[in-house]
C-alpha cells in the first residue's frame, strides 16, 4: 500500500445519490489509508534524516521532554502535509492536508493501543469536519455520520455491515428527528467497490417521526410499488397509483 494511494482521494459523490457508493469518498480513503500514515509517522520519529528532502519537524514538551507534535511528508514531495499530535509515543490524533492548501482535510483519532477509532473528513476542503467514520475494535467500519449542510449539525448516518452499506437515517429538515430511511441489500461476497442494491426508501412527509410513505425496489433498482400509511398507525397499503389492476 503506497502513501500516494492513501492520501490522494477518489472524487465521487456521497449523499444525495439514489444508491450511495460505500467504496468511494469517505470509505475509499479510510480503507486505503489504514495505518499507513501512522507507520510513516512513527518511522519518522525514530529515523534520522535520510535525505535533503526529509522535512520532518518534531516538537517536544520543554518540561517533560515528551514528544508533543510532529510534522511529516506522506507523499515525499518535500512538503509536510500531515501533523501527528502526540503524548510521548502515544498518538492522540493525526491531521492531514490532502490537497496541500494549508487547511486540514482529515482527522484520525487513535486509542491508547494505536487502534484507529474514528476518522473525520472535510468533504468541502474548508477545514470544517463534516463527516466522521467510526470503527469497531476489529477494524470494521460501523457507521459514518455526516453534516450534509456543513453547518455542524450531523443529520445523516450511514450504517455498514461487512463493509457494505446496510441502512441510512437522515433528518432532512433539521428538526432533530429522522424523516428519511433507506435500506440496502447487504452482500458480504460482493466485489469491493460494488454499490449495494437499495431495497426500500421511506419518508416522513408529516414530520411526525415515523414514515408514512415508502418505495420498494427490485434487485435491479426499479420501483416495484409505492406504499402509504394514511392513518399513521404503521399499517401500509399500496398506493392507488401503483396498485395492480
Amino acid at each position: 500500500m503506497s502513501n500516494k494511494a492513501a492520501v490522494w482521494p477518489v472524487d465521487c459523490k456521497s449523499e444525495g445519490e439514489a444508491v450511495p457508493d460505500p467504496a468511494c469518498s469517505l470509505v475509499g480513503r479510510v480503507v486505503a489509508l489504514g495505518f499507513t500514515v501512522l507507520s510513516v509517522m512513527l518511522t519518522a520519529c525514530s529515523a534520522a534524516p535520510s535525505s535533503p528532502r526529509d522535512t520532518t519537524v518534531a516538537q517536544y514538551d520543554p518540561e517533560s521532554g515528551r514528544l508533543k507534535r510532529i510534522e511529516f511528508d506522506t507523499t515525499h514531495n518535500g512538503r509536510n502535509d500531515a501533523v501527528g499530535i502526540m503524548d510521548g509515543t502515544h498518538v492522540e490524533r493525526i491531521e492531514v492536508d490532502e490537497d496541500e492548501d494549508g487547511i486540514v482535510d482529515r482527522w484520525e483519532f487513535y486509542s491508547a493501543d494505536r487502534r484507529l477509532e474514528r476518522v473525520g473528513f472535510s468533504r468541502q476542503h474548508n477545514g470544517v469536519m463534516d463527516s466522521i467514520a467510526f470503527f469497531a475494535k476489529d477494524g470494521a467500519m460501523e457507521r459514518i455520520e455526516m453534516s450534509t449542510r456543513g453547518d455542524g449539525h450531523f443529520n445523516r448516518t450511514e450504517y455498514y455491515q461487512s463493509e457494505s452499506l446496510a441502512r441510512v437515517e437522515e433528518d432532512t429538515n433539521g428538526d432533530g428527528r429522522t424523516d428519511k430511511w433507506e435500506t440496502y441489500a447487504v452482500d458480504a461476497h460482493a466485489p469491493a467497490g460494488q454499490s449495494p442494491s437499495i431495497v426500500m426508501a421511506s419518508f416522513d412527509d408529516a414530520f411526525r417521526g415515523t414514515p408514512n410513505r415508502r418505495f420498494l425496489y427490485s434487485p435491479q433498482g426499479t420501483v416495484l410499488r409505492v406504499e402509504v400509511d394514511p392513518d399513521g398507525d404503521g399499517t401500509f397499503v399500496e398506493a392507488a397509483a401503483t396498485r395492480r389492476q
